[in-house]
């Protein structure tokens, strides 16, 4: 497999669902640990959005623009969820509440990412949305948001294939 396959717009996707919904299974079943996985994912779906922006810069060279829009776009929710991790470092926040506006960072940030790139990413924002709410308010979601992810899993490779 290329490194481009491996960087299509549907890997990708899976991608983050898969780890937005193992961080709601941490999020359910540990509590007070699940700011120190949310804060890990920022950084991660960082790398997951600027890497095909990268790939295609140093394959073409063209669009330099388009991956520095992208570094700044994802830089900002960087710094507010280093912001947040420096809160609650200090106690000024607690480890629930960390998590959850970590994730909401996080979810934000997707979700406007995806204005400027395709639906998956406004959809991806929208499902670490849903598993804010779930978290903070709900005791049994984790079916529920698997299988919400399987159906768009499945569409999307529809869309792919068509």
């Amino acid at each position: 497999m290329n490194k481009q396959n491996l960087l299509s717009s549907h890997h990708l996707f899976t991608l983050r669902l898969f780890l937005s919904v193992l961080g709601a299974y941490i999020g359910y079943s540990y509590r007070h640990t699940s700011h120190d996985y949310w804060f890990v994912m920022m950084f991660l779906f960082t790398v997951i959005a600027i890497a095909p922006d990268y790939y295609r810069f140093k394959q073409h060279g063209d669009n330099l623009k388009t991956l520095i829009e992208r570094l700044l776009h994802w830089s900002g929710g960087l710094c507010a969820a280093i912001i947040i991790y420096s809160y609650h470092s200090s106690g000024r926040i607690f480890h629930e509440e960390a998590g959850l506006i970590v994730l909401l960072i996080l979810a934000l940030t997707t979700y406007l990412d995806g204005i400027k790139k395709d639906w998956r990413c406004i959809f991806v924002g929208l499902f670490l949305g849903l598993i804010t709410v779930c978290v903070a308010y709900f005791d049994s979601y984790i079916w529920q948001l698997m299988m919400l992810a399987a159906v768009a899993m499945a569409y999307s490779y529809y869309r792919t294939a068509e």
